[in-house]
């Protein structure tokens, strides 16, 4: 199967999935119409760092650091915009409805990174080690490196089913679910970087910009962890 055909699969399963937790009480056509937005959302983001580079350049003005062309972590900024304004357009509860639809998404990410994998896209650094799998990179030089598309997708179907058994198991509180996945997505995303081959060059240290990224999210997600759990405690009381 060609990556084109796996990045569809990860679509339509992930598609499939969210329309399937959907609660009932929607309409089909309604919670169609909002996977599309989601998708352009995520879509407008995931390429939001090529956008700004090829602004930047047009102006003449230089970035402080670099930007990936096609970015995970922006596609997800993007769908959470898009799913903020359509639970404000549709009277939604957002921390609800999002613990809904968001275990559809490792779900479809973790297919989606096998696609990267026949792709030989997001490959990973050369390595001796027991993990290493003998790999090209994008020019075609075959390495032993870290299977990191194999890792991510490991990873992101390990995502999926944790938030499925917290989801069923743990009685969470409303928007336990997102959050958990935001911050296990970042700490995987955090660590990946590390073996990654077409990593961006560093910014402070040995980390570079992605790096700052997951520790700034990882940081937002602590503060809306507390806020929920206050919350939750004066409804309580």
């Amino acid at each position: 199967m060609g990556a084109a055909a796996l990045y569809a699969l990860a679509a339509l399963v992930g598609g499939a999935a969210f329309l399937y937790r959907m609660p009932r009480s929607r309409s089909t056509p309604q919670a169609a119409r909002s996977l599309l937005w989601l998708i352009l959302g995520g879509f407008l983001g995931a390429n939001l760092g090529g956008a700004t580079t090829v602004i930047s350049r047009l102006a003449g003005v230089a970035l402080p650091f670099a930007l990936k062309d096609y970015s995970i972590l922006g596609g997800i900024l993007g769908g959470a915009i898009a799913a903020a304004l359509l639970c404000r357009h549709y009277a939604l509860p957002f921390w609800r409805t999002t613990d809904r639809g968001i275990p559809a998404l490792p779900l479809a990410l973790s297919i989606g990174r096998l696609g990267c994998f026949v792709r030989g896209c997001c490959y990973g650094a050369p390595a001796d080690s027991w993990l290493a799998l003998y790999l090209p990179d994008r020019a075609g030089v075959w390495l032993p490196r870290y299977p990191t598309q194999l890792l991510s997708a490991a990873a992101n179907l390990t995502i999926f089913l944790v938030l499925v058994a917290v989801e069923r198991y743990g009685h969470p509180r409303e928007g336990s679910v997102t959050l958990l996945f935001l911050a296990l997505f970042l700490v995987k995303r955090f660590g990946m970087e590390f073996l990654r081959g077409d990593a961006l060059p560093p910014v402070l240290g040995p980390l570079n910009s992605t790096h700052l990224v997951c520790g700034i999210g990882l940081g937002l997600v602590a503060v809306l962890w507390v806020r929920l759990r206050g919350r939750g405690r004066q409804e309580l009381g």
